[in-house]
Parts: C-alpha cells; structure tokens; sequence
C-alpha cells in the first residue's frame, strides 16, 4: 500500500521549504563584495538576521557603506524587532552621521526594549544635542541605560559638564550618584566644590562616589573636607577619601591615616590607609589585615 503524508504534515513541510528559502545566507567574501547600492543596504540589512559569522560581516560591511545605508537604519529603528533596532543604532553611532541624532533621541527618551543602545551611539557620535537627554536618562531605573548614558557623558567630555554639574542638584539620588561618576572620569576642575558638597549626602552611594572623584577633580581645596570624611561611619566611603588623599598627596592627612591604618576596626580600611600612605610618603606601610598579621598591601598589578 502506497504510504502519504497526513495532509497538515504536508503542508507544514511545504511552508517550511517556503520559509526557509526566503532568506539567501551569504559568505562573508560575497558580503564584501557587494556594490555599494540601495539593493545591497537592504541584502545586508537582511543578513542582520542571519547566524554568526554572517550576521558580524553584514554589521561591518554597512558601517563601511556610511552615509547611504543611513535612510534605511533610521526606519529600521522603528522595527517591531528589538535585535534589528539594537543593530541599527549601534551602526548608525558607529556611521556617525548627523541625520541619526534626533531618531536616536527620540528612541533613548522612548519606552521599549534595548533603549539602551541609543544612549551607546549618541556616545560614539559625541553629540551635544544629546546631552540633556542623556543626563535625564541616569534617572532611569535600568541599569544598562543609566550605565550607557553615564559612558556617553564622559565620551563628550568637557561639553557635558555644566549639565552634569546642574544635576547634582537632582532630587534623585541616581542622578547625583553617575553624575558624579561621570564628572571624575572626565576630570574637569570646575566640579571640584560642587561635589565637595555631596561628601554631606544623605545618601552613603553619593558620598562614596563623591569621596572617590575628587581624587580626579580635586586640588588642595578638597583635602581638609576629605580628611573629615575618614570619620564616616560607612566603610566604602572612607575607603575611598583615603584613595583620593592619597592620590592628592595629602601630608596633611598623614596623622590621621597612619592612626587609622593601626586602629581601624576594618581590615580593608587600614589595608587602604597603608596604600595611601605610601603614595604620600614614598614609603611602604605594613598593616594588621583580616587574620591579624602584619603585612605590605598586596600589588594591585600583578
């Protein structure tokens, strides 16, 4: 007796053949070969979906494309498919090209998935109308977005400052804590007294990150209110006064480490004191660690 296929198998199998001959999967030699063309754009735009190696070939070789592939990634950034709208604006930061601000604005200040990206490509493309987004975006209660936005800020440098400096004031603690952050990565003086006045925050996130910038944006100025700052009661924080006096050369602050290095009832605190110390002194410093033995601190590059 002849065998046949139930009917909903067979057509199963059919769309399936259908399907899987829609989308034509290209070498990576193929894929650096294509013109540069319309046609070629929306091939590799194609091949976004495909698997790796692919997939990286058809990234590079559109970011190789420029300018003429840019009107096709900006409606892919209205995509109802996170992937292509997380390639897309990673190409389009990566391009660089003008047209790409606004969309990429407008997708970062949105609502759905992978927002973060856009904070990554305003970032790269060092754009200053960006900026006071991307300072409201560390409010954002998404760690990888106000991360993103955070590394943008400091890809921009001196140009955010002013408006990170504003948001100091922020009544969010968040805002405050990677304003912070980002004002000491960027290293700009002109932050130095407003971040002296979070070493008082209410927030102990604040204050250790406040403590640990001045260490960049600091001068004299900053040593008497962080040798105040030893006296803290969170551990973080007086961690990170003594690594900011030390990277001031703070002798004012010798007395009061060196009383800490031997009294502090914190093993990382005294093992931090004695590496401030040193840097200050020139001179190694051994310290009571956690089992009670007295040693140098460890080599933090070896």
């Amino acid at each position: 007796m002849k065998k046949t296929l139930p009917i909903f198998l067979a057509l199963f199998l059919l769309s399936f053949s259908a399907c899987s001959t829609q989308r034509t999967v290209l070498t990576g030699s193929r894929i650096q070969g294509l013109p540069t063309n319309t046609k070629t754009v929306d091939l590799l735009i194609e091949q976004l979906k495909s698997p790796r190696p692919q997939r990286d070939m058809a990234y590079k070789r559109l970011i190789e494309i420029g300018e003429p592939a840019v009107p096709k990634l900006l409606k892919l950034l209205n995509s109802d498919d996170p992937d292509m709208r997380e390639y897309a604006a990673a190409i389009l930061g990566s391009i660089g090209d003008k047209r790409a601000v606004k969309p990429l604005i407008a997708m970062l200040q949105g609502h759905r998935r992978r927002r973060y990206i856009a904070a990554w490509a305003l970032g790269m493309m060092r754009a200053k109308q960006a900026i006071g987004p991307l300072v409201d975006a560390l409010s954002v209660k998404n760690d990888a977005i106000r991360k993103e936005a955070t590394r943008a800020l400091i890809n921009l440098g001196p140009d955010a400052v002013p408006a990170l400096i504003a948001a100091l004031k922020s009544p969010d603690t968040d805002t405050r804590e990677f304003s912070i952050r980002a004002l000491g990565e960027i290293e700009d003086k002109r932050a130095e007294e407003p971040i002296i006045g979070l070493l008082n925050d209410k927030n102990s996130g604040v204050t250790e990150v406040a403590a640990l910038a001045l260490g960049s944006v600091g001068t004299g100025k900053s040593i008497p209110p962080l040798i105040k700052t030893l006296d803290s009661r969170d551990v973080t924080t007086k961690v990170n006064a003594s690594i900011s006096l030390g990277q001031l050369g703070a002798k004012a602050a010798i007395p009061m480490l060196t009383a800490m290095m031997k009294t502090d009832k914190d093993s990382y605190v005294r093992q931090w004191c004695a590496r401030a110390l040193e840097n200050i002194t020139g001179r190694k410093y051994k310290y009571k660690n956690e089992n009670g033995v007295m040693v140098f601190p460890y080599n933090l590059y070896r």
